[in-house]
């Protein structure tokens, strides 16, 4: 049997990860005071009621500790283990796996893989999800994790957020671009750079026009030859900013030929990422090239 891992980035509501049989590892939040496990000691509607009322929060990674832990309780059961892990480019969670299966491997040889997604919240959740199949249909280890690493690049998350104050406490933008941001009433439309994994700043926009003609434009652009295929499961959601969502569902719908039966707005984005977003983040997750398991309605 495959024991799969991933972490609390990757933002699987706890029904479906039973039901898929998914570990989330755990990511620590903390407030500067006090520091809780996301979505376990805290409801997310408060976490981010705090955050609109000042609170900043920071995160950390997995510690290689509760890995190493988790891993051996698995291995010594019988178990292989698959680890999925928040993008490299964002946490050091994926380095600290490595280490631990570094390790493990002497009295485990060829029983631990590590996966790094390149990919955070629902993206990473995803690939979890996809590899849960796999298993169930008795595909091997290394299997997986080669589907895993080939497709990842091919699967794309799309953000936006509804100001710039959250990614500039986090580093991702300076004072001056905040600052002309909220002057000009500018949002920011980002991406998690598959290559490095990072989360970078594509372009600007002001008003919901302009963002939704943004959004094509990527989808079409990192879509294959150009097409986008609507038959395709595609994720809309938000940290707490429901009307974003409400609105990318009706574009799908009607400016890219979608059925509402394919579009999933059931997701949220958790405290992990949330703490560098903030509230007002909408995400949009959708595959480029979609294989086989992209278009089943799991």
């Amino acid at each position: 049997m495959i024991k799969l891992f991933t972490d609390d980035g990757a933002d699987i509501n706890f029904t479906t990860a039973e039901r898929y049989g998914i570990v989330q590892l755990p990511i620590a939040v903390s407030d500067g005071e006090n520091e809780f496990e996301t979505g376990r000691a805290m409801d997310i509607s408060n976490f981010y009621d705090n955050m609109r009322a000042g609170t900043v929060y920071s995160t950390s990674r997995v510690m290689p500790g509760v890995m190493e832990e988790a891993f051996r309780k698995a291995l010594e059961e019988g178990d292989e283990v698959l680890y999925i892990s928040l993008s490299s480019g964002l946490s050091g969670s994926y380095e600290g796996a490595v280490m631990v299966k570094n390790a493990l491997e002497k009295e485990y040889p060829g029983k631990i893989e590590v996966v790094d997604s390149k990919a955070a919240t629902f993206g990473e959740g995803l690939l979890a999800l996809k590899a849960a199949i796999l298993r169930d249909r008795g595909e091997s280890l290394a299997a997986i994790a080669a589907y895993l690493n080939k497709i990842k690049t091919t699967s794309h998350e799309c953000f936006t957020v509804g100001t710039l104050e959250y990614l500039h406490r986090g580093g991702r933008v300076s004072k001056k671009a905040k600052i002309a941001g909220g002057v000009l009433q500018l949002s920011p439309m980002l991406e998690l750079e598959k290559e490095k994994g990072t989360l970078v700043v594509l372009d600007v926009y002001r008003g919901q026009k302009a963002f939704l003609k943004k959004l094509k434009k990527y989808i079409l652009e990192h879509s294959k030859d150009g097409k986008f295929n609507p038959n395709q499961r595609v994720y809309v959601y938000s940290g707490d900013w429901p009307e974003r969502v409400a609105l990318v569902k009706d574009f799908l719908i009607k400016d890219m030929g979608m059925e509402e039966k394919n579009i999933d707005t059931s997701q949220r984005l958790g405290c992990v990422i949330g703490a560098h977003t903030g509230p007002e983040v909408c995400v949009v997750t959708f595959g480029g090239d979609p294989d086989e398991l992209s278009l089943m309605n799991e």
